[in-house]
């Protein structure tokens, strides 16, 4: 028996070597993919973000076109309000038609007469507009003009000959209203400014093309305070309906200024031409792998022509196996039980009378190594299982002594204790002494990286560890593992901490569908942190 697990051994070998291989290759696969998917990220956020600055730009320009109105409104001294009226507004007229974005916007300006009703003062680009009632036009629709001094009220909808006053297209417009209240006059004025949304796009479009190609984007507008979507629109094509959902594109660049949210997603053209302006390049990695595999061909011919005795016993072992986890498994228990007989060969070495302090120590180092090597080793059996979807470990319906592995992690941490020169205490309850369902190794493989992960966080002070039993929801006994310690603070769930111990935790804690709590450092400076080993 002792030579039929030593020939799996071996043959473990090119296995292990083709695998190491093929990860060393995922793993070079994994980063040119991320540097290229980082690349394209960074290639979309510049675009999307010229886009954005450029309807910026023309935002702050009829910003400043605006406030030179209302400066000329204030202080301009003619006659009446209707001559003042005309006299800012043909500076803002004259001022404004020198843009490149003169047709995008159009603003009108309106009194209220004595009997309310609402006049055009002076409209652009359409002054023959003047003088026209629009006291029930849909673009004054819910509009309070009794609302303080500069406060913009904004409504968005489909243009039509109905509803616009200076119609152009059937395109979603925004219309923003506003009252000023003129120093000398005793009826307000109020502002109307209205911003067709294609159009506005058409006009970012013919400005990006002055730069170079255009990116195919798809660009969504949405009104903030009702979330309704005004606009959907994509570069070189136009307009489309919205769709009943948000965009959840991987990328997409997210602004809400102006008072609007804009959403801006890549096109399947868009990443199309990347794809072929960063093409794939696999020629280095199928070398790697083909070599890779043939050295491992090789070695695995090699071993089987030195094991052509054994090739019986392996077939008879392998058609035992009845999947990849059992297969994995079996090693793993190989591999635990050499390392258990190790660790108590050291221990019996290390207790002789006639071993020196310092030969000691240098067996204790070994002693932590080959714990360390136990955790990691279980830690990556569990993330397997963990990747793969698989229920929590349990213990198939077999019984377990709780106090057997109660003595045994008490000894463990004792001994590291005395290893790292640290206080330790052990508080065992009464109520371990029975037994419970489940797998009394990966119990104690937790419990142990519990221990480890509280010393890798601690250079001096103390541990105290308690263990307990509760009843469970469905009345059966659930073990609880506690941990004071004076380290520094600590957290599975802490983002900022990364560390080789915390996984080795989790990933166990993981497998066995454990729960741990964790509580800060309180007045006395200790910290506690708690796991139950939950039962159904």
């Amino acid at each position: 028996m002792r030579l039929m697990k030593s020939h799996n051994i071996a043959f473990l070998i090119p296995v292990v070597a083709l695998i190491v291989g093929l990860l060393a290759t995922v793993a070079d696969v994994r980063q040119s993919e991320a540097e290229r998917n980082e690349l394209l990220q960074e290639r979309f956020e510049s675009d999307a973000a010229l886009r954005l600055l450029v309807r910026d730009a023309l935002a702050e320009r009829l910003q400043t076109h605006l406030q030179g109105f209302l400066q000329d409104l204030a202080t301009t001294n003619v006659g009446d309000l209707k001559q003042t009226i005309d006299h800012a507004g043909t500076i803002l007229s004259n001022s404004y038609g020198s843009d490149s974005a003169s047709q995008v916007v159009h603003f009108f300006v309106a009194t209220v007469d004595a009997e309310q009703r609402i006049f055009i003062a002076h409209a652009y680009p359409r002054p023959e507009l003047v003088g026209q009632e629009i006291s029930e036009h849909s673009m004054l629709r819910d509009f309070d003009f009794s609302s303080a001094t500069g406060l913009i009220d904004q409504i968005g909808f489909l243009a039509s000959r109905e509803n616009d006053l200076s119609f152009t297209s059937e395109s979603p417009v925004i219309v923003r209203r506003h009252v000023f209240r003129y120093p000398e006059a005793n009826v307000p004025v109020i502002g109307i400014v209205k911003l067709n949304l294609v159009e506005l796009h058409r006009h970012i479009d013919s400005e990006l093309r002055a730069l170079g190609p255009l990116p195919s984007l798809e660009v969504a507008v949405y009104e903030p305070s009702t979330n309704q979507c005004l606009l959907r629109y994509r570069t070189n094509e136009g307009s489309f309906p919205c769709s009943e959902s948000r965009p959840d594109d991987a990328l997409q660049f997210v602004s809400e200024r102006n008072g609007l949210r804009t959403i801006i997603t890549a096109t399947p053209e868009y990443e199309k031409l990347f794809e072929a302006n960063h093409p794939r390049s696999v020629a280095l990695v199928l070398m790697f792998t083909l070599v890779a595999t043939g050295i491992a061909l090789l070695v695995a011919f090699f071993i089987r022509a030195r094991l052509a005795s054994a090739d019986q016993e392996v077939a008879a072992y392998r058609g035992s196996l009845d999947s990849k986890e059992e297969l994995t498994e079996a090693i793993h228990t190989i591999v635990i039980d050499n390392l258990t007989q190790l660790l108590k060969l050291a221990q019996r070495v290390k207790e002789a009378p006639s071993m020196a302090d310092a030969e000691r120590r240098y067996l204790n180092i070994a002693q932590s190594e080959m714990s360390q090597m136990r955790l990691s080793l279980d830690a990556k059996i569990m993330a397997d299982r963990n990747s793969q979807g698989h229920k929590p470990t349990e213990g198939d319906g077999k019984m377990f002594s709780v106090d057997e592995v109660a003595k045994a992690v008490e000894s463990e941490l004792k001994r590291l204790g005395v290893a790292e020169g640290i206080e330790t205490r052990v508080l065992l309850d009464d109520s371990l002494k029975t037994d419970i369902e489940g797998s009394a190794y990966w119990v104690e493989s937790a419990l142990l990286a519990f221990i480890n992960t509280s010393l890798t966080f601690i250079d001096e002070g103390f541990i105290e560890l308690s263990l307990w039993t509760e009843s469970s929801k469905s009345g059966e006994p659930e073990l609880l593992a506690r941990i004071r310690d004076a380290g520094v603070e600590w957290s599975l769930e802490d983002p900022e901490l990364d560390h080789a111990s915390l996984t080795v935790l989790k990933d166990i804690l993981e497998g066995l569908g454990a729960a741990i709590c964790s509580t800060p450092a309180s007045t006395t400076g200790n910290q506690e942190h708690v796991i139950r080993f939950n039962r159904a």
